[in-house]
């Protein structure tokens, strides 16, 4: 006996509301409120800036024109980066030699200052030189291709010719809605997302093309590359999904919003008196117990001691970046237990906005169900009360029996699945109600416009 839809509806939602009531061990609490609940500030703290005069320069600027401190040093450690010849890297305390090329996120709700905190950057730490450049970032061969340009060479027969070769040895690429990343990224045939987790590691770029003038190629540690991409809260899951893929795990996260600016902006301090370091090739020195934390952390993975969350698996990494960005930033190019010290609170900053992604992303997926299973509660009730309600509860049932019969490669399409239904019911009912309530069913599955089998049987 098939079991009664509006009861099945109305348990569903029952359940969620226990849910929403209950603590971690199970037993019910005072009903949860409708939004999410307060949690701690993702910011740096104050005392951060207090350790050096160059962060605090930082700092002042940011609260200046009434940004994130927070998004505003996110933005100067990336042209930084870029500011660094190639040929300067980081020690390998495990693995190899790494390089100090930077990915930055930050994230905020919409117009919380994100571009904003570029544009201070740009005030800060100027990005100038022949051979350095700032770009929107398009696809992966457009990556590339910011590097390149068409230079005369003398060929083997005597002749001048037009080549294509590596001219500027930084790009810092600028992104302002990072929600066009994840967009670019699954399109079909799209390299973009794994251009950029190469070029964050300083690897090997380019494609081989049948034409000499046409060639993309890019050495590994011949080139500098830093992206700062701004995100809303609310897309930002799209960047976290890539997790399997290795997108997240090469970004800092930054936080656009900080509780901390003050009513009265502090005087612009102007910009930078910033000189590269005098040493602009070979491995960047390092503190003793420092690469001894970081070898004796690599060796209980290595050796299965320890497990550590996939979104964590270049923390060391990109903590060992920061601090050699912060000794650049000092015109230095030893990496002390100061500046590890110090890059060790930027990486508990960015965990702290990570994880405001990860809980607003569960928020939503929450409110969606709760939002869901009123509207299934809301259809199911009607069902039996008038011939419509009636046809919607067989055409739904008729498009499931359809579609789980997998007749369809590559999953039913909606003409498809009405043409499964009995005209009859098609007078009296819209098949888009049928749809719903299969789908909220579990009986069917509505992925774009391919309608395929849901994990519970009619």
């Amino acid at each position: 006996m098939t079991a009664d839809p509006t009861l099945l509806a109305a348990q569903e939602l029952a359940d969620l509301e226990r849910q929403s009531r209950s603590g971690r061990n199970g037993t019910t609490s005072e009903p949860a409120d409708d939004t999410p609940a307060p949690s701690e500030a993702p910011n740096l703290p104050a005392s951060f800036y207090e350790e050096r005069t160059e962060l605090a320069h930082i700092r002042d600027a940011a609260y200046c024109r009434a940004r994130s401190a927070d998004a505003v040093l996110g933005v100067t450690l990336a042209r930084l980066a870029v500011l660094t010849p190639p040929t300067l890297h980081l020690p390998a305390p495990v693995d190899t030699e790494a390089t100090l090329d930077f990915a930055v996120a930050l994230i905020g709700h919409s117009g919380a200052g994100k571009s904003g905190a570029s544009r201070i950057g740009d005030e800060l730490l100027r990005v100038d030189g022949d051979d350095l450049a700032v770009r929107a970032l398009g696809s992966y061969e457009g990556l590339v291709e910011s590097y390149l340009g068409m230079v005369e060479e003398v060929d083997d027969a005597g002749k001048t010719v037009q080549v294509k070769r590596q001219v500027r040895r930084g790009v810092l690429f600028e992104l302002d809605e990072g929600q066009a990343l994840a967009d670019m990224g699954t399109r079909k045939g799209s390299t973009l997302l794994p251009g950029i987790r190469s070029a964050a590691h300083g690897n090997r770029l380019g494609q081989a093309n049948a034409s000499e003038d046409r060639r993309r190629h890019l050495p590994p540690r011949e080139y500098r590359f830093a992206l700062v991409a701004g995100f809303q809260l609310e897309h930002a899951t799209a960047l976290i999904d890539d997790a399997a893929g290795g997108t997240p795990q090469r970004f800092v996260y930054f936080a656009a919003e900080d509780r901390s600016i003050p009513d009265d902006a502090p005087l612009w301090p102007g910009a930078l008196d910033w000189r590269p370091p005098t040493r602009t090739a070979g491995p960047m020195g390092l503190d003793t117990e420092v690469a001894r934390q970081i070898r004796a952390r690599a060796l209980a993975r290595s050796r299965g001691a320890t497990v550590i969350d996939q979104l964590d698996a270049h923390r060391d990494l990109n903590r060992l970046k920061v601090a050699g960005l912060l000794a650049v930033l000092d015109r230095r190019t030893d990496i002390t237990a100061g500046d590890w010290s110090l890059a060790g609170q930027v990486l508990d900053a960015s965990d702290r906005v990570r994880s405001s992604i990860i809980d607003a992303a569960r928020w939503r997926a929450r409110e969606n169900e709760r939002a869901r299973t009123a509207k299934l509660v809301r259809q199911a009730a009607t069902l039996d009360d008038d011939a419509a309600g009636r046809a919607v509860a067989n055409m739904a049932r008729a498009v499931a029996r359809h579609v789980r019969r997998g007749k369809c490669d590559g999953g039913c399409r909606r003409r498809c699945v009405t043409i499964a239904t009995s005209s009859k019911d098609r007078k009296l009912a819209p098949v888009d109600d049928a749809l719903d309530i299969a789908s909220g069913h579990g009986w069917v599955v509505l992925d774009g416009d391919r309608i395929r089998p849901g994990g519970v049987a009619p």
